[in-house]
């Protein structure tokens, strides 16, 4: 917990840790960011949150919605990094995107990301739904978020589209329920994350024993989520602070991995073999 001079204190890990077994991966997740890390700038763009800290920088995609008003302003600066991860369990879902971009500033850096395996493209492409495509032919896949071109996939495989406000083809996001258990490979957006649901979706992957590939600029590539069904997580890890920094204070949207982030991805081992 910490306090700005004059402010009041914002709920952090001590508070977090009272909170109930349903809320275990994201204590999981904050639990791992170390103590004493200081938090320098904390940036919140149109399309990302930013967070600077002693450790890095980690970002995530800005999510509006949820319950009440943004309350961290200008006490983010002033916690720890293990605290502002903490905000992660908000039911403000601008205040937990700020704590996912927390998460990543301690899991995302380069040097983290890679002693948990991350591998890079040479090209910088790496687009998850590119590089497992051959593991969707044939199947039945479901992807939570509508991504970018995902008809791509539909002529390979079964495909199913879960989406909150669903166009053409999608299929309501409480279709979940019923179509995720039965699935092959279910690719889910790092949103899932910031809004809630991601616990409960890799319940249901599990129940199909298939697949369970985390996807997006938000993901965060902790070895932890292995233990929860996770089978991959291609996120993004920022390579050029001031330039993705720049980038986001200047309203980039996917532009953003040319100006100093690049995709990455971590799988679990063994997983593909």
């Amino acid at each position: 917990m910490g306090k700005c001079e004059g402010g009041h204190r914002i709920p952090g890990w001590k508070e977090l840790q009272q909170l109930p077994a349903q809320w275990d991966l994201y204590k999981r997740l904050v639990e791992g960011v170390p103590e004493g890390i200081a938090v320098k700038d904390v940036l919140v763009g149109n399309h990302w949150a930013y967070v600077e800290a002693e450790s890095g920088c980690g970002m995530a995609m800005v999510v509006h919605g949820g319950r009440g008003l943004y309350g961290l302003y200008p006490k983010a600066r002033c916690v720890e990094l293990r605290d502002l991860a903490a905000q992660c369990v908000s039911w403000n879902f601008l205040e937990a995107s700020v704590g996912v971009a927390a998460l990543n500033a301690w899991y995302s850096t380069p040097e983290n990301a890679a002693a948990a395996g991350m591998k890079i493209e040479e090209k910088g492409s790496n687009d998850g739904f590119e590089l497992y495509r051959s593991q969707c032919a044939g199947k039945r896949v479901t992807v939570v978020g509508h991504f970018p071109l995902i008809e791509r996939l539909a002529d390979e495989c079964e495909l199913t589209v879960l989406e909150r406000n669903p166009s053409g083809d999608d299929v309501p996001d409480p279709g979940c329920e019923y179509i995720i258990p039965h699935q092959d490979v279910t690719f889910m957006t790092g949103i899932t994350l910031t809004n809630k649901t991601m616990p409960r979706l890799l319940q249901l992957s599990r129940e199909s024993g298939g697949s369970a590939i985390l996807v997006g600029p938000s993901v965060v590539p902790a070895p932890v989520l292995y233990e929860y069904g996770v089978d991959c997580m291609a996120g993004s890890v920022i390579v050029d602070p001031e330039c993705a920094k720049a980038a986001v204070m200047q309203a980039a949207t996917s532009g953003i991995f040319k100006h100093g982030v690049q995709k990455m991805r971590v799988e679990r081992p063994g997983w593909l073999s």
